[in-house]
């Protein structure tokens, strides 16, 4: 069995349990051995029986070893048999009896077990802190096997959380460990996953190839509860390749399967996917009846199960109704899935997961706002939109404050009127893309490019200015390209003089509009135009839109720091200087710099005291785990970093922080929240506005712009008033500092724009 050859091993326990008379501990042991059999052959049905026979057997000879290693496999029948409360028993008493006798091996594989239940009730981020707590521990066990299951298992519930990066080397690893000890069980499914994970990636020629060597592993050890499994994801592989022929033929081979499978969840999913064949062929009827037996199905195992496919049915069958014109039933099933979604979001406990976990689940929000635009509902979509953004963000900060209402059109123009502000709120889908214009007077959409079309200029744009060339004098295409695609729609709406509010999504973030150059007679960038700020979400702001409003009055200064590695992070030359001229801007200043500028330094200046926080020093973004990037500060003991997550712990007060160092606003965006990384962890913490950095900055540069802001803050200036006013004054310079390089890298992302 261990070896993959299940049909052997039946061979092998074809023996009646009476043939050993007066062994109880035989007898179990045959029991359970013939169980597991008939588990592996996904005959669960049968499989409970032998087990409850062992069980009996172990039990009344009071065999607990034996007891607690029954209840782990029996525990895995009863999942599969829809039983996940009767699984999760057996669980907890293979755990109990693990540890009253000191068996190391059972009480591990008890919480291992324990912890793929908690996979399978989409409680990920448990299942994942659970499952790296024992691979800390599994060398103990000196076993590949367990420890190839572990990573397959941790790596799939990262592959849920939108931690692809994560996930991919755990499967890599899994596979190897798998070669070593030929256990085919472990090497297919570490294949199936890393089709996954390409999958996962949109690379569905290269996800089929690990699927159907996962595929061959699997008939190789006549485990059909696997061979149905990466059959259909050839299957959904196939449909996103628009392989109609190669779906249907291996769907077949699924569907004749289902008979041999007594699990209930497992044989919906041929039945999901012969309804996307159905809706393929234009058998709208057939795919609707099929979508709708599924969500009915499906419904009670949700409540206990893995919810993912309840989720997709309802996704799909929303989608096929808005192809056949019947838009409320659209509306109604949009609705239920988003809900699910949110239900299942609820469970995760940690910020970074529910962070990532939405990113993997954006297309039902783009399908939902792309539905409502075609129903000509423009202010439902933009609430819907909006409902999606910042939502870690919005919670937190709504913590213990006014609870979030619900915004309709009137709330989002009275909040245009009140700030005197234009928002203009961004959203990139596949197909096309939106801008929803909030003016005092009215709410506004335009139809946008599709993603790829507005994502490529991008990234030629950002890369022609970090490359130190200057897009008006050039006569930049790119630039041109960019601005008619994202601005000019909007131009009537958006008078000279302006103050606006932007609101990006995807790679937006990646975008400092103020660099866009607008047309016109006299060919300028936009910043002359409008003084320009961004927000996470509209919703967002009415979390502390009528909270107190303080002036920068006592500064927090920390930075110049002690290099602790000259290579990576070189002394910043003008880091004095640009402290000096702040801190002559400020009454009740508390400098923190050189050696004591140590990441310690920030917490014991008890930052809630003060309405601002300047940081003149290296950030290192760090795009797998944003939460991870840090602020490079003086060594002390063995720490010189800040991190982000730090920050998130520590509540403050500030008006403003700045970050004067390179990507200090974030280096990932994430779907559903938006640019993580510093910014957004300040803004958790509690500040209302923060200046950081979209690229590398230049240190002379920084500190002649840092030097102008603040002294027009301290003139009454807003936050986003007075960094346009130093990006002018570097920007009409003359020499080398006209170019954005030098003055846009800085943006103000707040949630509380002035009243």
């Amino acid at each position: 069995m261990t070896l993959g050859r299940t049909p052997e091993a039946s061979q092998l326990l074809q023996v009646a349990p009476s043939a050993a008379p007066g062994k109880p501990d035989l007898e179990a042991r045959l029991l359970l051995d013939q169980g597991y059999a008939a588990y592996k052959q996904t005959h669960f049905a049968e499989s409970k029986v032998l087990l409850d026979h062992s069980l009996q057997v172990a039990e009344s000879g009071e065999m607990w070893p034996l007891v607690a290693e029954i209840k782990l496999r029996r525990g895995a029948v009863l999942i599969q048999l829809g039983d996940a409360a009767g699984g999760e028993a057996d669980f907890v008493d293979a755990l109990r009896l693990a540890k009253q006798s000191q068996n190391s091996y059972l009480e591990i594989s008890a919480l291992g077990n324990l912890a793929i239940l908690l996979r399978k009730r989409a409680r990920y981020d448990e299942a994942a802190a659970s499952l790296e707590q024992l691979r800390s521990v599994a060398g103990q066990l000196e076993s590949k096997s367990f420890t190839a299951r572990l990573l397959n298992n941790l790596g799939y519930c990262y592959l849920q959380l939108g931690l692809p990066e994560r996930a991919a080397p755990l499967f890599d690893q899994a596979q190897k460990l798998a070669q070593q000890t030929s256990e085919l069980t472990d090497l297919q499914i570490g294949l199936g996953h890393m089709g996954d994970w390409f999958s996962s990636q949109g690379q569905y020629d290269v996800a089929l190839s690990y699927y159907r060597r996962a595929l061959g592993v699997a008939r190789q050890s006549h485990d059909q509860y696997w061979v149905e499994k990466w059959l259909c994801q050839m299957v959904d592989a196939s449909l996103e390749r628009d392989d109609l022929a190669h779906a249907e033929a291996y769907n077949r081979e699924a569907v004749a399967l289902e008979a041999q499978i007594d699990s209930p969840g497992e044989r919906l999913r041929p039945e999901l996917n012969r309804a996307r064949i159905a809706e393929a062929q234009q058998q709208f009827g057939k795919a609707e009846d099929i979508y709708r037996s599924v969500i009915q199905a499906s419904m009670p195992l949700a409540e206990t199960e893995e919810p993912g496919l309840l989720l997709e049915a309802r996704g799909r069958l929303a989608t096929l109704l808005v192809k056949t014109d019947r838009a409320p039933e659209a509306e109604d099933e949009f609705r239920s899935a988003l809900a699910l979604i949110n239900s299942t979001r609820a469970n995760l406990q940690q910020d970074e997961y529910r962070i990532t976990f939405f990113s993997s689940l954006l297309d039902f929000y783009q399908e939902y706002v792309d539905f409502l635009m075609g129903e000509h509902r423009e202010l439902d979509a933009l609430r819907v939109a909006e409902s999606s953004r910042a939502r870690v963000l919005a919670e937190k900060l709504g913590e213990g404050g006014r609870k979030s209402r619900k915004s309709n059109e009137y709330d989002y123009r009275r909040l245009a009127r009140a700030s005197h502000t234009i928002l203009l709120s961004y959203w990139l889908a596949p197909r096309r893309s939106f801008l929803w214009v909030v003016t005092a007077a009215k709410v506004t959409a335009f139809q946008l490019p599709a993603q790829p079309e507005i994502e490529g200029p991008l990234a030629a744009y950002r890369g022609a200015i970090e490359q130190l060339r200057d897009p008006v004098r050039d006569d930049s295409d790119v630039g041109r390209r960019l601005y008619q695609a994202l601005l000019a729609p909007a131009q009537a709406l958006i008078p000279p003089g302006s103050r606006v509010a932007v609101v990006p999504d995807g790679a937006l973030h990646n975008l400092n509009f103020a660099t866009l150059p607008a047309g016109g007679a006299q060919p300028h960038y936009w910043i002359d135009d409008v003084s320009l700020a961004v927000v996470p979400s509209l919703d967002l702001l009415y979390r502390r839109a009528s909270g107190p409003q303080t002036h920068p009055g006592s500064l927090l200064l920390i930075g110049d720091p002690v290099p602790t590695d000259q290579k990576a992070f070189p002394k910043l030359l003008q880091a004095a200087s640009e402290m000096s001229g702040i801190e002559r801007q400020f009454r009740g200043t508390v400098v923190r710099e050189g050696a004591a500028a140590a990441p310690q330094a920030y917490a014991a200046s008890k930052p809630g005291e003060f309405s601002v926080i300047h940081f003149a020093a290296h950030a290192e973004a760090n795009r797998e785990d944003p939460l991870d990037s840090a602020i490079i500060l003086s060594p002390q003991g063995d720490r010189y970093k800040l991190y982000a997550r730090d920050v998130v712990r520590l509540p403050i007060h500030a008006d403003l922080v700045t970050i004067s160092a390179c990507r200090g606003a974030g280096s990932r965006a994430y779907a559903g929240e938006g640019l993580v990384g510093f910014a957004w962890a300040f803004l958790q913490a509690g500040a209302r506005n923060v200046v950081a950095g979209l690229w590398e900055v230049d240190d002379r540069s920084t500190a002649e712009l840092m030097e102008t802001m603040y002294a027009e803050l301290h003139n009454g200036m807003t936050p986003e008033e007075a960094l346009r006013k130093a990006q002018l004054a570097l920007l009409q310079s003359g020499g080398s500092y006209r170019k954005p390089y030098y003055w846009a890298p800085f943006q103000v992302i707040t949630d509380a724009l002035a009243r």
